[in-house]
């Protein structure tokens, strides 16, 4: 072969690598971190930025996966029909990462005489499967999921769609030892009951299942809808106030639903006790007048009440206790205003227009009863960004409790970032220049009915972040919403204000580093004009905001050994985990376990960092602690997120993997170092001796990190010489260290188990993460062939070379 083709070769395969290297992953493209899902339509997915990861018995293009659980026993269809691409579907039975050849239920390509795929299969309701989506080939691109099931699902008192329509409770008893496990499985498995709840105050409400006999677990969603989405999850609880039951503290508005699943940690079951309080502002009396009409759009399960009402209006439909709501079009076509499932017999009026004058001619219908039921019902020709009032009352003189549902069908003319689906993505922001002039209306209407534009904000940090309009040139109206979803529930309002700083509005709000929140900007009555938008967020660290590993120690505060593997073949062996985890056992002398003071502040590892006070006591932030040792559980931090999977070690060969560092602060050095158990003896104080050097436990040795700019950065580790038993388990603990100072030796230099620790002092900041996980020892090209101690392009150079020159032309 002569020069320049080697060149061309050469040149070939580094640009190819080189826009490779530069991908960044979405967040779901890793077997193991498959998105928990239920029934679901139109759910949008997007493989482009994905990264290949799997077994390989379906596809090996760049994929995502999911994890569902099944609402029913019957054929469930998961389907990606109407996607932008040559796509590729496989179902396994069960979400164990990864699935092997005999839990593939089907694979398939194309169906329906089309280029996507779609797989119908049976199956049990409560039982899990995992979905893996890519293309054809090498194909990527954007797509639709649709899984739907039909089939029997029992009837049971404790099924989610028979949830226990609550107030605020005190001791109220609960027993799920007969119960049955029902629902997504976004929180828990285990057999589980349902409550509805209505919050009678604006504020912040307790749910506590503290008192309870057996170790629980709970979750709270927006709404009283079954089965709750992703998206809905406020909050997931296991342990709370340094306990084994469960209590969760969030932000409520009056009126509105939340669903509450209570269970338990694992399979457990048993008898408990509920509390629920309201800490906030009490309902207010009922503007239940035509002029103080409440501003709405496309709504769905508003609950009202006019138990309390009285009669205000023309009369021209009902005479009945009455409340007033003043509708905005979504789109030009048929909008329809229902009140089907409300309490009582009601009746219901839609007029053109939100003035008071009412007259016959301005009544676009009246009706009592619909669809076969004492409910009412009526649809009608809008107009996008005409209003509509709405009135609702009872047959007769009768009142009650109800629910209103508005939604509208047709064409919408709204376009760039003034419709909520189209928010434009932002973080922190100084002065962005902004106009609603040519902007139409379009959301919920919870704070505004005016043309408005959107942002979807995500945080580089936890604290409290300032969103300001002051400065702008018109008065304006601000609101902001948990989470990024369209469109979002009153429940889920952290703000709205008008005035601020002048007739300029601005708000304070809490938010978590990594979360997504959408700012809604419109402004007082119909008023539209140019402004200004700034956004700021100031870190907030409460009192000991640490954070911790969550590796097996069995040096830890319950003085019970933890486990660090299975046991293997028919003896009952098990390896204790000597991985200094737990800073504070109680005795005082270490080894210590890495703790960083400032977590978060400065810089860590991935998206998010979770704080705790200890690694197996104390308080957590997303409330577990990070080991069990009186249930020999570890590997429990929720803010595990750094590394990037697959990640290959084969046997005695050179290789590295790829991580995330976010950098909130500029201009401070940092150091990372990974420890590897590769002998699997339960702790990282081992050299191994292979053909090609000695595979150390300290796997990577203070990598000085320097100049990274804010934001997240991805790296890659120096060479790392793995090594791997023949037989045993295929697991590792694996530990990952950011902070700012190098790793000199731990705290008890000699002992068995320092490997890994951290100073009895502490890290400043940074973040530990450790992780168990299985991997990949097939690949055997990753190694340092030009012996400079790296494992870089100039060894895939050097490899090619040889192979040009050593094999057949």
């Amino acid at each position: 072969m002569n020069g320049q083709k080697v060149r061309f070769l050469l040149a070939f395969i580094l640009i190819s690598l080189l826009g490779v290297s530069g991908a960044f992953a979405c967040p779901n493209d890793n077997c193991n971190h498959a998105e928990a899902i239920s029934n679901v339509t139109n759910l949008t997915f997007d493989t482009r930025s994905a990264r290949f990861d799997g077994p390989g018995h379906c596809m090996v293009s760049p994929n995502c996966w999911y994890c569902y659980t099944a609402t029913c026993t019957g054929e469930v269809t998961v389907s990606l029909l109407g996607s932008g691409f040559d796509t590729m579907l496989a179902v396994y039975n069960g979400c164990d990462c990864y699935p092997a050849l005999a839990d593939l239920i089907e694979c398939n390509d194309d169906a329906a005489s089309s280029h996507q795929s779609q797989i119908t299969f049976s199956a049990t309701q409560g039982e899990q499967y995992l979905i893996e989506v890519g293309g054809y080939g090498f194909q990527t691109g954007q797509g639709i999921l649709n899984i739907s099931c039909e089939g029997e699902t029992p009837a049971t008192k404790d099924d989610c769609t028979q949830a226990i329509a609550v107030g605020e409770v005190t001791d109220l008893t609960f027993d799920t030892t007969n119960a049955t496990f029902d629902g997504p499985g976004l929180c828990l498995v285990s057999p589980n009951i349902w409550y509805c709840y209505t919050a009678s105050c604006t504020g912040e409400a307790t749910v506590s299942l503290l008192g309870s006999s057996f170790d629980t677990m709970l979750a709270v969603y927006n709404g009283c809808d079954c089965y709750p989405t992703d998206s809905d999850l406020i909050g997931c609880n296991d342990d709370a106030g340094g306990t084994y039951q469960s209590e969760l503290t969030f932000a409520v508005t009056s009126g509105q639903n939340y669903l509450i699943e209570v269970g338990g940690y694992g399979s457990g079951t048993g008898e408990g006790i509920l509390n629920i309080t309201c800490e906030g502002e009490e309902t207010p009396a009922t503007k239940d007048d035509c002029a103080n009409a409440t501003a709405i759009s496309d709504v769905k399960d508003l609950s009202f009440d006019t138990r309390n009402a009285t009669f205000d209006g023309a009369g021209l439909c009902m005479t009945s206790p009455n409340v007033w709501y003043c509708y905005t079009a979504s789109c030009s076509g048929e909008a329809t205003v229902s009140l089907l499932g409300s309490a009582y017999d009601t009746m219901l009026a839609v007029y053109d227009g939100c003035g008071c004058a009412l007259k016959q001619g301005s009544l676009i219908e009246c009706n009592d009863d619909a669809g076969g039921t004492y409910q009412s019902e009526i649809t009608f020709t809008a107009v996008e960004g005409e209003q509509y009032l709405i009135e609702i009352g009872g047959y007769s003189s009768q009142t009650g409790q109800g629910v209103l549902n508005v939604r509208c069908e047709g064409t919408s003319g709204s376009s760039n970032n003034d419709e909520c689906e189209n928010a434009q993505d932002i973080g922190d922001v100084k002065d962005l220049a902004f106009e609603t002039t040519e902007a139409t209306f379009d959301g919920p209407g919870h704070c505004m009915t005016s043309p408005n534009i959107w942002y979807r904000y995500t945080p580089a940090s936890t604290g409290k972040a300032t969103i300001s309009l002051c400065g702008s040139a018109y008065d304006t109206m601000l609101a902001v919403y948990k989470g990024g979803n369209c469109y979002p529930s009153a429940g889920g309002m952290m703000g709205c204000n008008d005035d601020a700083c002048n007739y300029q509005s601005e708000l304070v709000v809490d938010v978590i580093a990594g979360g997504v929140y959408l700012i809604e900007i419109g402004g007082y009555g119909n008023q539209t004009g140019v402004g200004v938008l700034n956004v700021s967020c100031e870190p907030v660290i409460p009192s000991d905001p640490y954070d911790l590993g969550d590796a097996p120690d069995s040096t830890n505060n319950v003085g019970k050994s933890m486990t660090a593997y299975p046991s293997q073949g028919l003896l009952p062996v098990l390896l204790p985990g000597n991985f200094p985890t737990v800073y504070d056992d109680g005795t005082g002398t270490g080894p210590f376990g890495p703790v960083h003071v400032r977590a978060g502040e400065v810089a860590f590892l991935g998206s998010t960092v979770t704080w705790e006070n200890e690694a197996d006591s104390g308080t957590d932030q997303d409330g577990r602690f990070n080991l069990r040792p009186a249930n020999d559980t570890s590997d429990r931090d929720g803010g595990d997120d750094g590394v990037i999977f697959p990640v290959s070690l084969p046997h005695c060969r050179w290789s590295t993997f790829d991580y995330t560092v976010n950098v909130v602060e500029t201009g401070t050095d940092l150091w990372v170092n990974v420890w590897c158990d590769w002998n699997r003896d339960g702790d990282w104080d081992d050299t191994i001796e292979c053909t090609q050097g000695l595979a150390k436990e300290w796997a990577v040795q203070n990598q000085l990190l320097f100049d990274l700019p804010a934001g997240i950065n991805t790296l890659t580790t120096p060479g790392i010489l793995a090594w791997h038993p023949s037989q045993g388990p295929e697991e590792i603990w694996m530990r990952i260290t950011l902070s700012e100072q190098p790793w000199k030796g731990g705290s008890n230099p000699g002992e068995e188990g320092n490997a890994g620790s951290g100073p009895e002092d502490k890290y400043d900041i940074g973040e530990t993460e450790d992780y168990y996980f299985a991997p990949d020892t097939s690949l055997t090209v990753c190694e340092d062939f030009n012996g400079d101690g790296v494992v870089d392009t100039l060894d895939l150079i050097t490899f090619t070379t040889m192979w040009l020159e050593s094999c057949p032309d």
